[in-house]
């Protein structure tokens, strides 16, 4: 008698479909206190403005948190600040953060954590600002010609059609120069040309970076960029030896949220209009999608499907800079 062999069955299953979305902690809400730069936090009078700044955004503070529509039970909302240490040298971070902290405290303000802005450029092997740039879908312009470099070679992104003179490309004109515009426009166009970068990020695109990451939809295998950690004892005296994202209180809210709040000085009003330009058109992990709005549902959120609805702000008149930038 002949036994056949025992055949093995073989599964195939595409790789992708194994893959799972990285787990991260999420806030109903991650409001943001402040991003200020090297001037505002270096001047000789920084401490009194920083304290009347505090103190303008603690009556915000007070009213995003009883706005109530974070979640459908008590609701965890985590406080954070952004620090420059990207674009400018900054004085010892021993000195700068308790000036910051110290001044918001004045206010009775608590601030939960304190982020980098180069590490929403990059951290260690951590790229982020690369990973956005890559994710980016340009809309289709209408009536491209090709004449536009793409924007890996000219480092910006529109928002529609730039305006066309044709007394400066003769061969494409129709005798009649043509006005900019909005890829979906409402009625008239707000057209907006952002650049991303020359020879460093810009910080219009590192404030997109910084909102997505605060969404939990950036979720790197260095997980001290979602899940910060506290630092032991002193601080040290260089920015580029700490972490990333710096946890300063017991909190049990997380660092990322389902939607984010942001309360600025008027002056970054531009910057956040060319960041939200770029948000449009990023495209986002569709596994990361789909685990926000599962992890939504099950606390009976109503998380609203695009990304620029989940963010909100509030632009205060009460920061002057000591000099311009």
């Amino acid at each position: 008698m002949t036994v056949a062999p025992h055949r093995q069955r073989v599964v195939y299953r595409e790789k992708a479909a194994e893959r799972t979305a990285p787990s991260v902690g999420l806030s109903h809400v991650s409001l943001e206190l402040g991003h200020l730069y090297m001037e505002d936090l270096q001047d000789p009078e920084s401490e009194s403005r920083l304290a009347e700044y505090f103190r303008s955004v603690s009556h915000w503070v007070k009213a995003t948190k009883s706005m109530g529509r974070w979640g459908s039970t008590s609701s965890r909302i985590s406080t954070c600040f952004l620090i420059d240490d990207y674009f400018s040298r900054l004085d010892d971070p021993r000195v700068i953060i308790k000036k910051v902290v110290d001044a918001a405290a004045k206010s009775g303000l608590e601030i939960d954590y304190i982020a980098r802005e180069s590490s929403c450029a990059e951290f260690g092997a951590t790229k982020l600002a690369q990973q956005v740039f890559d994710s980016i879908v340009p809309e289709p312009l209408p009536g491209a010609n090709g004449s536009r470099p793409p924007l890996e070679k000219s480092g910006w992104l529109a928002n529609g059609r730039r305006s066309f003179d044709p007394t400066v490309v003769p061969a494409m004109a129709d005798g009649t120069w043509h006005g900019p515009e909005q890829t979906a426009a409402n009625r008239h166009s707000i057209f907006m040309d952002v650049q991303i970068k020359d020879d460093l990020w810009s910080c219009s695109f590192l404030a997109s970076v910084w909102q997505l990451l605060r969404l939990g939809v950036l979720r790197p295998e260095d997980k001290q960029l979602t899940k910060p950690v506290k630092v032991r004892g002193d601080y040290p005296s260089a920015w580029s030896d700490l972490p990333p994202v710096i946890k300063l209180t017991d909190t049990p809210n997380p660092f990322c949220a389902y939607r984010s709040f942001s309360i600025l000085p008027t002056r970054f009003m531009e910057v956040e209009m060319a960041a939200r330009t770029v948000l449009q058109q990023v495209e986002v992990d569709a596994l990361i999608t789909a685990d926000l709005n599962a992890r939504a549902r099950a606390e009976s959120i109503q998380l609203p499907p695009e990304i620029l609805d989940r963010i909100d702000y509030a632009f205060i008149n009460d920061w002057a800079p000591a000099t311009g930038r």
